[in-house]
């Protein structure tokens, strides 16, 4: 089973080795639990999901329909309807037209042709600082970009699940 290692802010006071280590116990205990806990929680998600998609499909198939339906009758009518307005609006909502451009990209070389024809345009970039280069860095470096290294040394503790299971079984068996 892959371990997890954890940081901790605020632990709880533990005077001995033998304390740390029923603590450890207990937090993989704790950890077994709320494990079980979450994944009955996510089967009953899941199965709640499922009924909801089942339930509502017939309502999202109407939907389609209705909309299907419109779309027909504002296009079968677009030039009496829509003369002077691109919107009508009726008791339960508006029907009309939206002018919009999109762009369509036919093939997949567009990028590398926007590269070459075009440098610098029409392409974005994410720019963001490369903190793993820098940790290579020397102070003076760093200080020149307005950066330092921060070192700290960070407790962590490492639950040995195996053993904590090995252990409740024992206990049931």
């Amino acid at each position: 089973m892959a371990k997890t290692r954890t940081r901790v802010a605020t632990p709880q006071q533990i005077k001995n080795l033998d304390e740390a280590n029923a603590a450890l116990a207990e937090i993989g205990v704790l950890t077994a639990k709320t494990d079980a806990i979450d994944a009955v929680a996510t089967r009953k998600i899941g199965a709640i999901k499922e009924k909801a998609a089942t339930d509502g499909a017939p309502h999202r198939e109407r939907i389609k329909e209705l909309e299907s339906a419109l779309s027909l009758y504002a296009e079968y009518n677009k030039s009496d309807l829509f003369k002077e307005k691109k919107t009508l609006t009726l008791a339960y909502g508006n029907i009309g037209y939206r002018f919009s451009t999109k762009v369509s990209i036919k093939t997949k070389t567009t990028l590398e042709l926007l590269k070459k024809l075009f440098p610098g345009r029409a392409v974005r970039i994410k720019e963001e600082v490369d903190k793993e280069e820098l940790k290579e860095w020397d102070d003076s470096e760093l200080a020149t970009v307005d950066a330092a290294k921060v070192e700290q040394d960070t407790f962590f503790y490492e639950v040995n699940q195996e053993q904590v299971n090995a252990d409740l079984l024992k206990r049931v068996g």
